[in-house]
């Protein structure tokens, strides 16, 4: 696993704690309310508790869309650094397939050897043998 894996991954057990977290706080509150709701005598104050409640359950599914696009922001940026990393720290593997098609090409056009260019004053000279 390279760190860009454990990165995200990291990441995710972050947002899976802190929406626990949300969830957890506002059920509390919730019950506390459900509980002061029950023992009221008073309909004015059931309704505002009520009405309290109903504000605790939207700043909850606001809290959680919140922590979503944090995350969803987080993950974008580590899935752009790592694609900027795999450019310019291309695997083994890559390196081996595009060694495999530059090898193919040389061979189809009957020659021995190519040269590649890296940028604009970086070249690079292949002989195939």
């Amino acid at each position: 696993m390279n760190e860009f894996e454990k990165q995200i991954n990291a990441l995710r057990l972050q947002f899976k704690a802190e929406r626990v977290k949300i969830t957890k706080d506002a059920y509390r509150t919730i019950g506390h309310l459900n509980n002061a709701i029950s023992q009221s005598p008073f309909p004015e104050v059931r309704e505002v508790l009520r009405a309290e409640k109903e504000r605790t359950y939207e700043a909850m599914r606001n809290s959680h869309k919140y922590n979503r696009l944090c995350y969803i922001q987080q993950l974008e940026m580590l899935n752009d650094e790592y694609g900027f990393h795999l450019e310019k720290n291309p695997s083994k593997k890559q390196m081996r397939r595009m060694m495999a098609v530059i090898c193919k090409s040389v061979e189809a056009t009957g020659e021995s050897s190519c040269t590649i260019s890296f940028g604009e004053n970086r070249r690079a000279e292949i002989i195939f043998s």
